[in-house]
């Protein structure tokens, strides 16, 4: 077969990849680019130049189904793209039908897989996650992995994670060195551990290799043994309990999810949670030691607005055209203490379009959702100072 389906030798399953781009799938729920019609290479190739775009570290490989061979990681399109040389000596490139094709795990991407002997025992085991995940916000993503596996795809909202790392950045109060991971990965790898250990229970047994996010996985609508990887919905109510199997026998073509992104209903809880079992790590205990951020104690009166936020909430501020969205995480805090909520959201979204709507609002809205918290001068004078504006004015108070 090799790692790629050739026309000469296995024409029906490289006419069932190619597939027809004219006649348009049928419509359901979360259809990613149903204009594209029934084709699994033109589907999976325009949703993998998607990912490929939005994580530079995007990596890709073909396995061959059969000698279990594999192409060396690369970057988007590899092989699935092909370069032909004419009669005339024209050149021309075409998109490649593709069997088996793996993908990176994106950065903000959680992936669950069960790997019970039985697709019946991996479907139980993905309803009980399932639930445990959707109870608490998150909308994973159902695929039957094609032979006897669920694959939960969970994408964590950027909106939250940028939010997080400045709410963890100044809760835990440390600095971290150039060789050490930053707070956000360790978060991401401790939120990676609680959804595979099904929150603590072990209540099913899921591939702990997926914690570290360093392996490729299957990407979307690619083949296993016995069919390509498709999607079964957004619940854990839509997976069938018998395997939906999409291959070149039966003609029925899998479905590719339009991602949505989620994030949990009580953030903070969450964060909080994180920081309780992070401090009894080894590595906070010894940043902590070189660090003098923690032992900053705020001591501000309520009501009055310190002068180096001032500065940011100037039309001058405009013309730094850089950390627009540290800068909100700064305001939102420091509205929010002077006032309340109302007239903070109100004088934000007026900074906001004094500086030219750089920000979205669903995203400044999202930020009051959050818990509010007092930021030292030493972190906003650090930041201004990194973003190269200059504070002519001190703050009245030291915090």
């Amino acid at each position: 077969m090799g790692f790629l389906a050739d026309a000469k030798f296995d024409y029906e399953l490289w006419d069932y990849i190619h597939g027809n781009c004219y006649i348009k799938g049928k419509s359901f729920e979360g259809s990613y680019k149903p204009d594209l019609g029934m084709s699994i290479s033109l589907l999976r190739d325009d949703y993998l130049q998607q990912l490929s775009w939005k994580y530079d570290k995007f990596k890709m490989s073909l396995r061959d189904p059969q000698t279990n061979n594999w192409t060396k990681w690369g970057q988007y399109p590899g092989m699935t793209w092909g370069f032909l040389m004419g009669k005339f000596g024209d050149k021309s490139s075409r998109l490649m039908a593709a069997v088996d094709v793996h993908r990176s795990v994106l950065d903000n991407e959680i992936v669950i897989e069960s790997d019970y002997p039985s697709y019946e025992d991996n479907y139980s085991a993905a309803r009980i996650i399932g639930a445990i995940l959707e109870n608490k916000g998150f909308i994973p993503h159902y695929y039957y992995s094609g032979n006897k596996s669920v694959h939960i795809h969970v994408f964590i909202e950027k909106a939250f994670l940028e939010a997080a790392e400045n709410y963890l950045n100044e809760r835990l109060g440390i600095v971290f060195g150039k060789r050490q991971r930053k707070i956000l990965d360790r978060f991401m790898t401790w939120l990676r551990t609680k959804m595979i250990s099904c929150w603590d229970t072990q209540a099913k047994e899921f591939d702990k290799e997926l914690i570290r996010a360093t392996h490729l996985i299957r990407a979307e609508l690619s083949k296993n043994k016995r069919g390509f990887k498709t999607f079964l919905g957004y619940r854990h109510k839509d997976m069938s309990f018998v395997p939906y199997i999409c291959n070149e026998k039966n003609r029925i073509y899998p479905k590719i999810a339009e991602i949505r992104e989620s994030s949990p209903n009580e953030p903070i809880e969450l964060l909080e949670e994180f920081i309780e079992d992070f401090k009894n790590d080894k590595l906070f205990k010894q940043i902590r030691k070189k660090n003098t951020l923690s032992r900053w104690i705020p001591n501000i009166e309520s009501g009055d607005m310190r002068e180096c936020v001032r500065a940011i909430m100037s039309d001058d501020f405009k013309e730094v055209k850089d950390g627009f969205k540290r800068s909100m995480f700064i305001l939102v805090n420091e509205l929010r203490r002077v006032y309340d909520d109302g007239e903070a959201k109100r004088q934000i979204l007026d900074w906001n379009e004094r500086m030219g709507s750089p920000l979205d609002e669903k995203d400044i809205t999202y930020r009051f959702k959050l818990k509010k918290y007092t930021l030292t001068c030493n972190y906003i004078h650090g930041f201004l100072k990194e973003i190269g504006y200059d504070v002519s004015k001190k703050c009245k108070r030291k915090v």
